[in-house]
């Protein structure tokens, strides 16, 4: 606990330079996510996959986050991750590994919890699942923040390419799109039912494994990022 508050520590600098772009940043966010709700009942009467992609990259990545400008270094098409001109600072690795959830997290679930409420308010869920079980299917997607969202930090070890960014996006998309197909075929509902219908049934132990796998998610991916950056050091 004593490292997550170091790393808090580290955290507030960058989110206190970074409010303007989170205002401006959450303007097309709260566009995105009032489309998932009002098309919400349509959803419910095709099930048409492509809601169910937007819904699982809004839990995914939440408002979209860009370092300021100032916190980043360009060399032509490639940048340099903030967390990568972090590590010459005398900080231990595993702090500034841990900041850079923090950051994630600070744009990400405010956004999708208050989007959780409203939609439960503003859409048929309402009636289709009470409370006890609408805050289960809130765990559900807020976990996928956990074990999905959190390869927004994990992309910071790597120094990255505009090019090869977007050619990584295109074909996670068309996988994505393969394997919702997938769910779609084999049980005739679309994952956003599915889990409304998880929810229902199993509400607590859907919760408990939800929130098992995306905690152990984040400290594998902290493992990972350490590791990758130790072999870096050996290089």
């Amino acid at each position: 606990m004593q490292k997550w508050k170091q790393a808090w520590q580290i955290a507030k600098f960058e989110l206190s330079v970074s409010v303007k772009r989170f205002v401006f940043g959450s303007i097309p966010v709260v566009f995105f996510a009032s489309l998932l709700i009002i098309s919400f009942h349509d959803y419910l009467n095709s099930s048409f996959i492509l809601y169910d992609v937007f819904f699982i990259i809004f839990f995914t990545g939440g408002l979209y986050y860009r370092y300021p400008d100032h916190l980043q270094s360009r060399q032509q098409w490639n940048f340099v991750p903030w967390l990568k001109m972090q590590l010459p600072l005398p900080i231990q690795q595993e702090i500034l590994i841990k900041s850079r959830f923090i950051i994630h997290f600070c744009f990400s679930f405010p956004v999708q919890i208050a989007f959780l409420i409203i939609f439960y308010v503003a859409s048929p869920i309402a009636n289709l699942l009470s409370i006890p079980a609408y805050i289960s299917f809130a765990i559900i997607w807020l976990s996928v923040n956990f074990y999905l969202g959190t390869s927004v930090p994990i992309s910071e070890v790597y120094q990255t390419n505009r090019m090869v960014t977007v050619a990584i996006i295109i074909v996670m998309l068309f996988i994505f799109l393969f394997i919702l197909s997938g769910s779609h075929l084999i049980t005739d509902h679309g994952v956003v039912e599915l889990s409304i219908i998880v929810a229902k049934k199993w509400p607590l132990t859907a919760s408990g494994i939800s929130l098992i796998i995306g905690l152990a998610a984040v400290k594998a991916h902290q493992v990972y990022m350490k590791k990758f950056l130790n072999q870096l050091d050996y290089l």
